[in-house]
């Protein structure tokens, strides 16, 4: 007589429709509320040379959140703590009353912003913790996809673009050109080039930031190393930058500032040209990094995921 295995009678597993449908409901409800502002995005603010980048980041959120997906993940929804759904309502309310006070102020970009916790509220409540932690540092980096305010942005240009003139002057002289400085402008063999906002830098830090910021989530290394990662961006920045006004500079100095060529090239296009360096230089930081510090075998992990040990088998020892 045949027995059958005490296996062979586990149910069926099916997806959790009404936790799923819940969630997505949610987030697509919450985007309806929010349209106006974020509506303003792509018909203002990416269509300018700063924020041209903006029509990347929710490609590159989309595409970030399938290569930290696990198809275990779904199980969560099933089982719901209730300080998860009370920590997403706390989450909500705050974003939606932080829209309101900035609605009521006229803040633009903290309006558009409020989106944000408002966004991360909603999935931890209808989704779980361990949705919220697939779901959450993608969550955040969705913040690349909004315009700086205009205080911080002015904050932050005015000492990059003295920095940038500094390096691109010690540069220049260290090569062996005749350079003087009066303020932001350079002398470059009595050629002056005025260091611009527009060659301050700060486009190139964002988009740098939102490059870093996305390959410190994917890259499996410690914490601390993702961190020094996605640090590193404005150094890298600020070094690509000076390295774009200094070879301007040059081009300047033997060519002639009145020279069309050396304008669109190194004027014009140079920020194109300057990514792949910044990535060559991310890339050997990441290379330095991997060979200083040697992860030992059997070291747990510390990118989200937790690996669960194999069980045992019915026959074996």
């Amino acid at each position: 007589m045949s027995t059958l295995s005490q296996n062979t009678a586990e149910p069926p597993r099916d997806l959790p429709t009404v936790s799923l449908s819940i969630l997505v409901g949610l987030v697509l409800l919450l985007i309806y509320s929010f349209y106006n502002s974020l509506s303003r995005l792509w018909i203002y603010f990416w269509n300018t040379d700063q924020y041209s980048h903006g029509y990347i980041v929710p490609v590159i959120a989309v595409v970030l959140l399938y290569m930290r997906w696990d198809p275990v993940y779904l199980e969560s929804l099933r089982r719901i703590a209730p300080s998860a759904r009370v920590s997403g309502a706390v989450l909500l309310v705050f974003g939606c009353c932080f829209r309101l006070f900035a609605t009521r102020l006229g803040m633009e970009t903290p309006d558009m912003l409020a989106f944000i916790p408002c966004l991360a509220g909603v999935v931890l409540m209808a989704g779980g913790w361990i949705i919220f932690r697939w779901a959450g540092p993608v969550i955040v980096f969705l913040i690349f996809m909004f315009p700086l305010p205009h205080r911080i942005q002015q904050a932050v240009l005015i000492p990059m673009k003295d920095v940038a003139t500094t390096c691109s002057f010690y540069l220049l002289q260290l090569m062996n050109f005749e350079t003087s400085r009066e303020g932001n402008i350079l002398y470059i063999s009595g050629i002056p080039m005025g260091v611009v906002d527009a060659c301050s830098g700060l486009r190139m830090l964002t988009v740098f930031l939102a490059l870093c910021g996305a390959v410190a989530m994917l890259i499996q290394k410690p914490l601390w190393e993702r961190v020094l990662i996605f640090a590193s961006a404005m150094p890298i920045a600020i070094a690509v930058n000076a390295v774009r006004i200094t070879s301007t500079g040059m081009a300047y100095a033997w060519a002639g500032q009145d020279s069309d060529w050396v304008h669109y090239v190194f004027h014009d296009n140079a920020g194109l040209m300057m990514m792949p360096l910044a990535m060559l230089m991310l890339y050997l930081e990441i290379a330095v990094l991997g060979m200083l510090f040697i992860e030992e075998p059997g070291q747990p992990s510390d990118n989200g995921r937790q690996k669960t040990p194999a069980k045992p088998g019915n026959g074996s020892a």
